[in-house]
């Protein structure tokens, strides 16, 4: 009994497949070009600034592959307890002040959007632990329609200029630690 309940479930099986695969092949291109495929989205020369705790940011060259505009919503880090996406803006006193990008980052169709320090950057909060240089980290970037890209960056040593949370954007953190610690501004050593 069960060898020919395993031979009907095999053919039934077979025949689901057939059948799929007939239906793939006659459905539209259109319907299946909603989703873009792992390659369409990379991030180019990535690295992370290396902290023993607290927050650091992710740069890089964010690359859209694709012939469709990407719309990256969040960033995600298993050893952080918060991963944002920044924008680095002029503020009030003529200094800069970081912000979390409301709506994310959109990469144009065929275009890049350059992640650097004292620019838009991938932001890392409460480091569960130390990021040491040369150590290399996994990151998953999420798409509007909840795609996930993996991507990798190495850490290196870096030092640059002070910024600032715009007002209110410290008190969202969670974990304490004071945003204007943070290096990320323009230096010749990336």
């Amino acid at each position: 009994m069960n060898t020919t309940l395993m031979a009907t479930m095999s053919v039934a099986f077979m025949i689901g497949l057939s059948a799929c695969n007939q239906s793939q092949a006659s459905e539209p291109e259109e319907a299946s070009s909603s989703q873009i495929s792992v390659d369409s989205l990379s991030l180019d020369n990535a690295w992370v600034k290396a902290a023993d705790d607290g927050m650091t940011a992710v740069f890089g060259e964010l690359k859209n592959n694709s012939d469709k505009d990407i719309n990256l919503v969040a960033a995600k880090y298993d050893d952080a307890d918060q991963v944002q996406l920044h924008e680095t803006l002029e503020d009030n006193s003529g200094g800069m002040s970081m912000q979390e990008k409301k709506g994310g980052f959109t990469i144009p169709a065929g275009k890049s959007l350059s992640l650097k320090p004292g620019g838009d950057h991938i932001m890392v909060m409460g480091l569960a632990k130390p990021i040491k240089p040369g150590e290399e980290i996994s990151l998953e970037l999420v798409t509007a329609d909840q795609q996930s890209f993996p991507v990798t960056a190495i850490a290196k040593d870096y030092s640059g200029a002070q910024e600032n949370y715009a007002p209110g954007e410290a008190d969202d953190e969670g974990d304490g630690a004071d945003h204007k610690d943070m290096d990320h501004g323009d230096s010749s050593d990336h």
